[in-house]
């Protein structure tokens, strides 16, 4: 598959995964693949403190917050210098976070209305964690539930049909080859799909090792001897970490090394290992 296809079976992808995966490096990496496939990029964090990704003219960065995106949805309905006149005195980040599920629900629809307006050609989500993944998209379908019409139940209704469509969002879930994030990745990725009914894309394996070859450790010194016997476990355990996730969550997988980098290096590194991962989906 090409890159060009693979960014525009959807319009908006959230990635998300457990903490310590490597989430919004791998989110930073396929928002920079885009922009170097030719398509407007927007790349949305949650979290200002995120991964440094390199610049590129295709590509935007932004961060939603519930108090911006309700300072937004304010401006649209006209009411823009009252919003900024409560957000310079912190009343709307307040508002925002205070009913259960309205913080999610307003970054939701700030993505949607990108989404919408056709801001890029992809939406890159650096999402939250696997278990907020969860409480992230059934926001709407609870707020709705609570409140049968209005303008939240309007939003809802819009971010449902959003997430409900998968040629406008799916979810990528990240993971690494290990028992547990492997194990916590299937029970979420199987929630999503099967509660929540959203189609999931991909699920990218993160950080795994370099295969490790077998050697002969007649001449090696007890010390080498001991270091490939750690390699070898360590890649083996590797390997049924993958065999389960595969036996488990029926999914391509695309499979990053690891690399012993930081910052816009990494990211830069990991373009490279996602353009082949792509390149071998079917």
């Amino acid at each position: 598959m090409e890159p060009h296809h693979f960014f525009t079976a959807q319009r908006v992808l959230i990635v998300a995964g457990k903490g310590g995966v490597g989430k919004s490096a791998v989110a930073g990496s396929l928002a920079l693949l885009a922009a170097q496939s030719g398509l407007r990029a927007l790349l949305v964090s949650f979290d200002a403190e995120t991964i440094e990704v390199p610049a590129h003219e295709r590509l935007e960065r932004v961060t939603v917050t519930p108090g911006n995106a309700l300072t937004d949805y304010l401006a649209s309905k006209g009411m823009g210098l009252i919003s900024r006149q409560l957000a310079k005195s912190g009343i709307v980040e307040l508002v925002a976070t205070t009913a259960p599920g309205l913080d999610d629900l307003l970054v939701l629809g700030r993505i949607k209305a990108f989404e919408k307006e056709l801001r890029a050609d992809i939406i890159i989500v650096d999402g939250p964690a696997a278990g907020h993944a969860i409480d992230l998209v059934r926001a709407p379908l609870q707020l709705k539930r609570a409140l049968a019409s209005g303008p939240i139940a309007q939003q809802a209704d819009e971010v449902l049909a959003m997430l409900a469509d998968g040629a406008r969002c799916k979810i990528l879930m990240v993971t690494t080859p290990a028992m547990t994030p492997v194990q916590e990745t299937v029970e979420a990725a199987t929630e999503l799909r099967d509660d929540v009914h959203i189609v999931l894309a991909p699920v990218v394996i993160n950080k795994k090792e370099p295969d490790v070859p077998s050697l002969s450790t007649t001449d090696m010194s007890q010390e080498l001897v001991d270091a490939c016997t750690y390699a070898a476990q360590r890649s083996q355990a590797q390997q049924e970490a993958i065999a389960v996730l595969s036996s488990t969550l029926e999914l391509p997988q695309m499979i990053v090394t690891r690399r012993r980098l930081d910052g816009g290096e990494l990211v830069t590194a990991m373009v490279e290992d996602l353009a082949l991962a792509i390149d071998a989906l079917p």
